[in-house]
């Protein structure tokens, strides 16, 4: 498929033209690491409130929660990225 960092967007092999993108587009994957990283805070917290070592609770909700908003944003920010890309294209191929 070649380079897609510039545009993710596959017009030319499919009539589903963004399908697998969360693959094809690398600008992707920090979001879903943050959001991995948030799920392994999210079982640290449960396991800290478990074994009671509260002194651990805070740094552990903070990691959850920070990474929950910031993998969360970045994929919001790269769907638009993505979804003006597209208006980019339809606009260039139209006129």
């Amino acid at each position: 498929m070649g380079d897609t960092h510039y545009d993710p967007t596959d017009r030319h092999r499919t009539t589903l033209p963004r399908a697998g993108i969360t693959m094809k587009d690398n600008f992707f994957w920090p979001g879903f690491i943050l959001l991995a990283i948030a799920f392994i805070g999210t079982v640290g917290t449960v396991a800290v409130a478990a074994y009671r070592h509260y002194e651990w609770l805070t740094a552990t909700l903070v990691v959850a929660v920070l990474g929950a908003v910031a993998g969360t944003l970045w994929i919001i920010v790269e769907r638009r990225h993505v979804t003006f890309l597209e208006s980019q294209w339809n606009r260039w191929t139209t006129t």
